[in-house]
Order: structure tokens, then sequence, then C-alpha cells
């Protein structure tokens, strides 16, 4: 019975103390963003939290019941969450304004990435096998960093911002997309809601910040 007890306690040592990586980097950000970005954020849940439990359960489901339609979600989102607005522009005849994203990514994405290391927080399907819940995951090559928060979702905010901040006309068409790709990355099995939730905080934070400094022509509200 002691040997039970003493592997209970290791193992929830390594579920307290797990981290995505040993090996965390920083980048630098740009001198065009001046609000305190690495404070905006909170901890993400701890990985023994009971938040974190629900977390991996919901995956858990969502991750054993995938349908083919949901597996081409999982794709498309993965090669490039900015197609998934594609077919909304053309219904509208509209075009993707790439240049003001790419700027804005260029900058937002350094933030992300710091944010992630300086979080270190370990994929789902890490945790998941330490507390014994089943992840069928996905793998791909762009799952390579820290969950929180999650790019693949910052990258996909940033477009709807950028969108319903050029066609504000249009703007109900857009933020749907953005729960695609965290639904998305979540059926794959790599990142929790609230690496969802935290992107679009962050994302929306920036963004603001940015937009009339770097963009003066899009419209003021």
């Amino acid at each position: 019975m002691n040997y039970i007890i003493g592997a209970d306690k290791f193992i929830s040592e390594q579920i307290k103390n797990m981290k995505y990586t040993d090996k965390t980097r920083t980048w630098k950000v740009s001198n065009k963003v001046t609000i305190g970005w690495d404070d905006i954020l909170p901890d993400p849940p701890e990985n023994n939290s009971e938040t974190t439990k629900k977390e991996l359960v919901y995956l858990s489901n969502l991750t054993r019941n995938r349908s083919n339609s949901q597996v081409d979600l999982i794709k498309l989102v993965d090669r490039e969450p900015n197609d998934l607005f594609h077919k909304t522009l053309r219904k509208l005849n509209i075009t993707f304004p790439k240049e003001i994203f790419d700027k804005s990514w260029s900058i937002i994405l350094p933030i992300i990435l710091n944010l992630k290391h300086r979080h270190n927080r370990p994929r789902p399907y890490q945790l998941a096998e330490k507390y014994g819940i089943d992840i069928n995951l996905l793998d791909s090559h762009t799952a390579q960093t820290p969950a929180y928060p999650s790019g693949h979702t910052a990258g996909a905010a940033l477009s709807a911002y950028i969108l319903a901040a050029k066609y504000p006309q249009f703007s109900e068409h857009f933020f749907d997309k953005v729960q695609m790709a965290g639904m998305a990355r979540m059926l794959m099995g790599v990142h929790y809601p609230s690496d969802n939730e935290a992107s679009m905080i962050i994302t929306g934070a920036v963004w603001e910040d940015i937009r009339y400094k770097l963009f003066p022509e899009l419209p003021h509200f």
C-alpha cells in the first residue's frame, strides 16, 4: 500500500510541475506596442486544477468522436487558419487585407511566442497521459510550442478584428471563424479551451493598441 501511495504522490508532483519544454526562449517585441502586453492575460489554469481536469475530459470526448468533416476542418486550420475566411469573402465580394494582416501579425506573433514560453503550459495530450485520460491526438508539426495561448486561434482572431475594422458593415460574418479555428485545435487534441480564450483577449488588446498608429486609413469608431 505504501508503494501505491508513493507512486500516486510521484505522479501528482509530475502533473503539478509539468512544463512543455525545458528550453524556453524570448522574442523581441516591436516598439509600436505601447501597452503592457505581458500583464494582460491571467496565468493559465494550474495543471492539477479542477478546471484543467474538466478541460481534459472535454477534449477527450471531442477527440474520440471526430467526424470526417471535423478532420477536414482540422487539416484546413492546421495548414492556414485564414483559409476559413475565403468562402465568406467571396460571397461578400470583398478582399482579404493581406498587407495589414502581415504587418500586424509580425508584431503580434512575437508576443504570442513570448507568452507561450513564459507560461510554458504543457499540451493537453502531455497532461492527459499522466491523468490516465485518453486523448486521440492528431499530431502536427505546427504544434511545437507551449499551449497557452493558441497561435492558430490568435491568427484567426487577428483576421476577424482586421476584417471587422475594414468592413464594419459585415462585421457579424467574421468572428464565427475564430470559434471554428479554436474548435479545430481542440478537436486535434493540441489546445485547451482556455488557450483559445486567451488568444482572443491578447490579440484584441494588441490590435486595439496598434491599429490606428499603423493603419490610420481604417474607419474610426
